[in-house]
């Protein structure tokens, strides 16, 4: 029962948000939202599931397409950034934050916090920067500043774009955890038998930290999917949030099919790294 509420709630939050933009009037200076717009949007939607209606989408004046056809070449290029960027978060989070929670190099601490204030866009725009500026001192092309065609990707810039934000939150927020498990008595009492630290480590540590980060694998998540939408717009490339903001008519039906589609594409990577967690609790679980 609450999976049917979630998931019913899930669908009224995207249908309503979907709705919004063609529900607004703004008359002399006063902003109104039509109620009766928002519920006219929805019955046809629903009513186009019988026919097929709401899974077309219009380029242009006359050209119509088929959403689910087209689809799966956008939510698979998306998928492909995503779960590579998280499960290079994941482990990049792990092997740092062990390190940072007892190294004493502040300076490096600093580095690691300020790249973490560093908005998504200007990460981006540096990147390209930094590209194009070795290229023209050099003449090396070491990574493609965006995305010239569908078979022509930018990987290198995007995938460092999606994985360094994460991989700073989960480096500050489990190396907390780190130092805390570190501080509990026994740890100290396995110090005190001679115990080698790569052996505490791996079979003390590591398995107290992950429910942590399997905690805040939500967080995660968010923070990469929102990066997404800065990411694929900057780097040219050709995902989900490219049906959103490609063409020039804003349409109902495609906004609420992409949404939902984005809801698929978390719950597949959140899957996948709870997964790569699994494994990993399975793998540190023998002492």
């Amino acid at each position: 029962m609450r999976i049917v509420f979630s998931v019913g709630g899930l669908l009224a939050f995207i249908f309503l948000l979907a709705a919004v933009p063609l529900s607004i009037t703004i008359i002399d200076g006063n902003l109104s939202i039509s109620l009766q717009t928002i519920v006219d949007l929805v019955k046809s939607y629903l009513n186009g599931l019988l026919n097929g209606d709401s899974f077309t989408y219009q380029e242009g004046k006359s050209r119509t397409y088929s959403f689910l056809k087209d689809v799966s070449a956008y939510f698979f290029t998306s998928l492909r950034y995503l779960l590579l960027a998280g499960i290079l978060a994941v482990v990049i989070g792990m092997l740092i934050s062990a390190w940072y929670s007892k190294s004493k190099k502040e300076w490096i601490k600093d580095i690691i916090g300020f790249l973490g204030t560093i908005p998504d866009f200007i990460l981006v725009f540096f990147l390209q920067l930094g590209v194009v500026f070795i290229y023209k001192s050099t003449g090396l092309k070491i990574a493609r500043v965006a995305s010239l065609s569908a078979d022509e990707n930018a990987y290198l810039l995007p995938l460092i774009t999606l994985t360094i934000i994460p991989a700073i939150y989960l480096i500050r927020t489990l190396s907390e955890r780190t130092y805390d498990v570190l501080s509990d008595d026994y740890i100290l009492t396995a110090k005190a038998k001679g115990l080698k630290k790569r052996y505490i480590h791996i079979h003390h540590v590591v398995r107290n930290v992950l429910p942590f980060l399997k905690a805040d694998l939500h967080k995660v998540l968010a923070i990469m999917m929102s990066n997404l939408f800065i990411v694929e717009y900057l780097f040219n490339i050709r995902g989900l949030t490219t049906i959103l903001f490609g063409g020039t008519l804003y349409q109902f039906n495609l906004t609420v099919n992409t949404l939902i589609a984005l809801v698929f594409l978390y719950l597949i990577i959140y899957w996948s790294i709870r997964l790569l967690i699994l494994l990993l609790e399975r793998v540190f679980a023998h002492d």
